[in-house]
């Protein structure tokens, strides 16, 4: 095997390890019911703290695909460096990064005022990054342009 064929494995498990807590938190981060009371209620401090160290499970996994990505195209000596498709998904990896960082910062903020706003802000941020991971995975493997 490799030394290319063993960066491009570990790159792919941990996208597959990392990113996937993204739509784990997705889901768990989805709008409760409403309440007999008509109040939506905010998840247990346990709960948010759990997201916290899912999301921070993320962060780690987008910094070691990173450092990946960039080993896999310096062994290509550059090649896929200078396509479209590849600074396009840089880009949006770096959003996708910028974003966790945003969901953070709203999680946060839910446990400090306990407040149900922040995790329903964090949620549709985190669907808009799992539209992010979806459209950065086809940009790699379609190479479209």
């Amino acid at each position: 095997m490799s030394v290319y064929s063993l960066v491009a494995a570990l790159h792919v498990v941990v996208a597959i390890l990392g990113v996937g807590p993204l739509a784990a938190l997705t889901l768990m981060t989805r709008r409760p019911p409403l309440t007999p009371g008509g109040a939506r209620p905010l998840p247990p401090e346990a709960a948010l703290r759990a997201f916290l160290r899912l999301l921070r499970l993320s962060q780690v996994s987008l910094g070691v695909m990173l450092a990946t990505g960039a080993a896999l195209i310096a062994l290509v000596h550059g090649a896929y460096g200078h396509q479209r498709w590849m600074m396009l998904s840089v880009a949006l990896f770096l959003l996708l990064g910028a974003g966790t960082g945003l969901v953070q910062r709203q999680l946060k903020r839910a446990l400090a005022v306990a407040d149900v706003l922040p995790v329903e802000q964090a949620h549709r941020m985190l669907v808009a990054l799992c539209v992010l991971v979806v459209l950065i995975a086809w940009l790699m493997e379609a190479k479209p342009f």
